[in-house]
């Protein structure tokens, strides 16, 4: 049957199917693509009003070279992930050009299924995953009206998406016990699949303008839930690495940041305990406040006191972490100083020789030094913007005493300069501070949270000295939103951003609303990973091992496959009025068998009188068969009518036994040879 013709429905369902499918991919497909697609669907719309033809071979060959051509350019050549997805989606919109049978049919559902699924390879939130159960409901009704499809057409009567919601719903029992039980594997998006787009967020090299340009993000970085006591809002940050050679353009990334280091025990008292969700990053850094330690097994401590997975975050993790409420970052923690002891004091030659010259001037005391440079700042009219202007060489020099407008990386900067200069070692800390606190408890930090700063050494221990605080102190307070309050620049390359407003009451509560959905659907479903599920299965039914896990799993949907026959038997089961049917047609056959001709359409009354014109033997069973319907007709009440029914049924029953015993032979085999009384 695979040449059968689609019919209408079917067509239009496989079509919307596809471009369903489409939807999670519209961020990074290129212009060229969507012309195709305004082609394509223009050229199936005259095939179907008769206009044009199918496209021939060689329209076929140009239309696949040209897409060809067009997914090599935009993957340069190199084998992406973008390049792969536009290649998968190129062939599934040509294929809509040559939709005609079912087995085509066929093949364009399960190219949209691998379309959607490709999808979530670039973004997996609740939204998109709303969107690729539409996508989902949009195929199997697809498939069904293709597989019901007959030479005639698709029947009216066939219900398509009745039929979908019972298959589906069929199939959410499953779904759930494979999702809970089966041992979680690493999603394809855990792959580390080159990619053509660069993930959002901090980039192991700081450069003057980099914050700046992240801060005009409102993507979500990590998210924090805290177990019983918070911290200020002023001691929210966010450790992700530290920086520690400066190359007279910009700051490099710590070769002590990949050193690992044994994880210290965790103290319990006096700590904050806190648990994170953090978004793919591409790399491997993680977000914690200054002394934290895991327990969990993934991640390693570096040399420079900061958390790492064990490798690039790829997708998004849950872990767990425990911090001092007080935290000392010392030798005990930070091998840098004994292993590389240059390695905090070393400078660019010849670069910003003014303020080489001006920190001279300064205490070469960490604590001091740090006073008076805040106290510069604060003096000297600094302003804090994320619009600074382009500096040139000796950029920090211009800072500092011309230009005097930065951004947090400006400001970090020139004072880890400064303190080098000055013969106190430093290193700028790249991270996160602040967040926002939702309503129901957990903190959410975006990425335009991301903030530099600086970490001293006093000869004993590292501290934090943060020269925005001094310029712009709600920035530390209060956000980034309220720092830039004047001049206006939050986030106004996204002016449709609700982060924009939140201000205005209504607009605000609804984007709490989305956010809290946002979260707990990345807490309990994207983040359930190997760890959880061994914390349900212990919790709900007692099992540590692997194996007694699977045959849970084994004996579940065995259950769930009996259920559903037993079921599937009790809606087949027949009517007690289709078991009369049932009987009159046994009857009806058995009578043809027996040579009587019994004419299509045959009444039930005419049927008895021809069985008993043909065999004389069955004239008082027919007579009791008779009775029985006539019974049947007069009853009125239900409980009357139920009696009536059953003991017609059994009495067509035993007609129908006595029927298949006679024997032809021993009286006449048909009416037509039953010799009439005269009247």
């Amino acid at each position: 049957m695979t040449g059968v013709a689609l019919p209408r429905k079917a067509l239009l369902l496989q079509v919307l199917a596809v471009l369903s499918s489409l939807v999670p991919h519209l961020g990074y497909l290129p212009v060229w693509l969507y012309l195709m697609v305004a082609f394509v669907l223009g050229w199936r719309w005259l095939v179907y009003t008769g206009h044009l033809s199918f496209p021939g071979r060689f329209a076929k060959l140009v239309a696949v070279v040209l897409a060809c051509v067009g997914v090599y350019t935009l993957s340069g050549g190199r084998i992406s992930l973008e390049g792969s997805s536009a290649f998968l989606i190129s062939a599934g919109v040509l294929k809509l050009l040559e939709l005609a049978t079912k087995r085509d049919g066929v093949v364009a559902v399960f190219i949209a299924l691998f379309i959607q699924a490709s999808g979530f390879l670039f973004n997996q939130s609740i939204l998109y995953s709303l969107q690729g159960i539409g996508t989902l409901i949009l195929a199997c009704a697809a498939m069904v009206a293709t597989q019901a499809a007959t030479r005639t057409g698709l029947s009216s009567q066939v219900p398509v998406f009745s039929v979908t919601a019972k298959l589906l719903l069929t199939a959410l029992p499953f779904m759930l016990i494979v999702y809970f039980l089966f041992p979680r594997l690493g999603p394809l998006w855990s792959v580390a699949l080159q990619s053509d787009s660069a993930l959002t967020g901090l980039s192991e090299r700081l450069q003057p303008g980099d914050i700046s340009e992240l801060s005009q993000s409102s993507e979500v970085a990590f998210r924090v839930t805290f177990n019983g006591v918070k911290p200020s809002r002023s001691d929210l940050y966010w450790r992700a690495m530290t920086l520690d050679k400066h190359d007279g353009d910009g700051w490099d990334k710590s070769v002590l940041d990949a050193a690992q280091l044994p994880m210290p025990a965790i103290i319990e008292e006096a700590t904050y305990d806190y648990e994170v969700i953090q978004e793919a990053t591409g790399q491997a850094y993680l977000f914690a406040l200054a002394g934290s330690v895991s327990r969990d097994r993934d991640i390693e401590l570096t040399a420079t006191r900061l958390l790492r997975y064990g490798r690039p975050v790829y997708q998004r993790i849950r872990y767990d972490v425990s911090a001092p409420i007080e935290p000392v970052i010392g030798p005990a923690f930070d091998s840098g100083l004994r292993t590389a002891p240059d390695l905090y004091l070393a400078l660019p030659s010849g670069a910003n020789p003014m303020i080489r010259e001006w920190a001279r001037e300064l205490p070469s005391e960490a604590g001091q030094f740090a006073k008076a440079f805040l106290q510069f700042v604060r003096e000297q009219p600094f302003y804090y913007t994320l619009k600074p202007p382009r500096y040139g060489e000796d950029d920090i020099d211009q800072f500092l005493f011309s230009g005097r407008r930065g951004f947090c990386e400006h400001y970090a900067s020139a004072m880890a300069f400064a303190a080098r200069a000055a013969g106190i070692p430093s290193r700028v800390v790249a991270g996160y501070q602040g967040g926002e606190w939702h309503p129901d408890g957990y903190l959410t930090v975006r990425q335009y949270d991301a903030h530099a700063w600086v970490e001293l050494w006093d000869g004993e221990h590292w501290f934090r000295v943060d020269p925005t605080a001094a310029v712009a102190p709600d920035r530390i307070e209060y956000g980034l939103q309220r720092a830039l309050l004047e001049e206006d620049t939050f986030l106004e390359e996204s002016p449709l951003s609700p982060h924009r407003y939140t201000d205005i009451g209504w607009v605000n509560s609804l984007r709490l609303q989305l956010d809290n959905i946002n979260y707990q659907w990345s807490r309990w479903v994207l983040a359930y990973d190997g760890e959880r599920q061994k914390g349900l299965l212990s919790r709900w039914f007692g099992i540590d091992a692997l194996v007694d896990g699977l045959y849970i799993i084994a004996g579940s949907i065995a259950g769930l496959f009996v259920v559903g026959a037993l079921w599937q038997w009790w809606q087949q089961r027949p009517e007690k009025r289709t078991r009369l049917l049932l009987g009159w047609s046994e009857l009806r056959r058995t009578a043809v068998k027996k040579g009587i001709k019994v004419e299509e359409g045959t009444a039930p009354l005419s049927l008895l009188a021809e069985i008993e014109i043909t065999y004389p033997s069955l004239v008082a069973q027919c007579h009791t068969a008779r009775c029985a319907l006539i019974q049947v007709y007069k009853s009125e009440a239900e409980e009357m009518l139920e009696r009536a029914e059953k003991n017609l049924a059994r009495q067509l029953q035993l007609l129908n036994r006595q029927l298949r015993r006679v024997r032809p032979g021993a009286e006449a085999t048909t009416s037509g040879n039953i010799q009439k009384r005269p009247v």
